[in-house]
């Protein structure tokens, strides 16, 4: 069931509930007999019992509730990474530049095409970006590469990092957790990849 249809279900049930009782009851007894009849059935209503207008709102609600369960979650499905506060640093080691620049190992974590006008992006820190599938398995692909992990962790220099201003601020014991972001980021674009999947990115 498509999701437009449980926004739809939704609307249809806030109009009911602010119409008020004297139109949901205008609205029952024009209603064909053997619906109405149908509907008593459904709410449970005893042979003679009279609708209101209040068991007309719970039919669609108990109706939007059935069509959200069967509804998958497609959000669940999606893989999603956040580097945290590591961010510009995995930036700055994957290519030594402060800002994203031309080449694939540069637009990783900055780069991509911008999505939508808005230049502060719904979290205030630039629009979010994508990358095509195809653009996907070309950043897999230099990400793995045998050497480019000795090289991410011989440029780590917290002092030199620190001075270029790359957040949030480095100290020698930041190697480890600057690496493992590098790593979760490799395996994120290598599943991606596998999948054929876009890649989604921004800052928040």
């Amino acid at each position: 069931m498509p999701d437009v249809f449980l926004k739809l279900s939704k609307t249809m049930e806030d109009r009911v509930r602010t119409a008020g009782p004297q139109m949901l009851a205008e609205g029952l007894a024009r209603m064909d007999p053997s619906l109405r009849a149908l509907l008593a059935e459904r709410l449970g209503k005893k042979a003679g019992e009279v609708l209101q207008g209040d068991d007309l709102l719970k039919f669609m609600q108990e109706r939007r509730s059935r069509l959200s369960a069967q509804q998958p979650d497609v959000r669940k499905a999606r893989p999603t990474l956040s580097l945290d506060k590591a961010w510009h640093g995995v930036h700055y080691l994957l290519c030594g530049e402060v800002e994203p620049g031309a080449t694939l190992l540069s637009q990783a974590v900055l780069g991509g095409t911008t999505l939508g006008d808005d230049d502060e992006g719904f979290s205030g820190y630039g629009p979010a970006r994508y990358f095509t599938p195809s653009q996907v398995a070309e950043i897999a692909e230099a990400l793995n590469r045998p050497d480019l992990e000795a090289e991410f962790a011989a440029r780590f220099d917290p002092k030199r990092m620190s001075d270029l201003g790359i957040y949030p601020g480095w100290q020698g014991s930041d190697a480890d957790w600057v690496l493992d972001g590098f790593r979760s980021l490799r395996d994120f674009y290598s599943k991606a990849a596998a999948d054929g999947h876009a890649v989604v990115t921004c800052l928040v």
